[in-house]
């Protein structure tokens, strides 16, 4: 026991209490850092975040306006779509980037509309699902989540309280998923998968080997034959500049 407190009290001393303030500033210094850069990236997101609320306001409105509720996309639009999803590409998170996917598939993919499950008013459920979904990453915990219909209660009547209106809610995020798998088999029977193996395993080693042999095996075999039969490889040149 007195040689544990005889070691402890000789680490004890100015030089290692100096390098341990040390130690514990750099910690500081680094946690007060990560926690700074955190907040600033939620301020860039929040305002990525905007720009998406912005352009689904504009194609409600838009929507509204029509006579017969169907969306037509203006190029104004189209710019807002791409400015809006350049930002997405960058700042936002993946799950907010793959609704703002899907949100544009449904209003400028024309397969969509040829699935069995599709209706238009899904679209308005995956802008309910985005408006969720921003709610909890600019920082408001699990707990304090909020209903799909709630979040669209701001801004259309009838809808936050209504029982009919939380059915089609439900019918909406099933006509989803459908939509999702039969776009899923509609990839698997065009054969995509074998396609994306052939693009990513089969034709770059084919290409290498490729390479490889012509680094590896012709240009060298070419130059030995040069230097050994160099009439052959003159006469062989000469025809070739007289067949072009």
């Amino acid at each position: 026991m007195n040689t544990i407190l005889e070691h402890i009290s000789n680490l004890i001393n100015a030089d290692n209490i100096a390098l341990l303030s040390v130690l514990v500033t750099v910690l500081i210094f680094i946690i007060s850092r990560n926690a700074e850069m955190k907040y600033k990236k939620r301020d860039d997101i929040k305002i990525q975040y905007i720009k998406l609320i912005n352009l689904m306001e504009d194609m409600f409105t838009a929507a509204q306006k029509n006579k017969k509720g169907e969306l037509k996309l203006t190029d104004e639009m189209k710019s807002n779509f791409f400015n809006t999803g350049a930002s997405l590409l960058m700042y936002g998170s993946k799950r907010i980037y793959k609704l703002y996917l899907l949100f544009r598939e449904f209003t400028s993919n024309p397969l969509i509309e040829q699935c069995k499950f599709y209706d238009s008013k899904i679209l308005l459920h995956i802008m309910s699902e985005i408006l969720v979904t921003m709610r909890k990453e600019v920082g408001l915990s699990y707990f304090n989540s909020i209903e799909n219909n709630d979040a669209l209660g701001f801004f259309i009547n009838d809808i936050a309280s209504n029982p009919f209106a939380k059915t089609e809610a439900m019918d909406a995020k099933f006509r989803i998923k459908m939509i999702k798998f039969e776009l899923f088999i509609i990839d698997r029977t065009r054969f995509v998968w074998i396609k994306k193996l052939n693009f990513t395993l089969f034709k770059p080693l084919v290409a290498a080997l490729s390479i490889l042999a012509k680094h590896v095996l012709v240009i060298p075999f070419w130059k030995l034959i040069s230097k050994l039969f160099p009439n052959f490889v003159e006469k062989v040149s000469q025809n070739q500049s007289e067949r072009k």
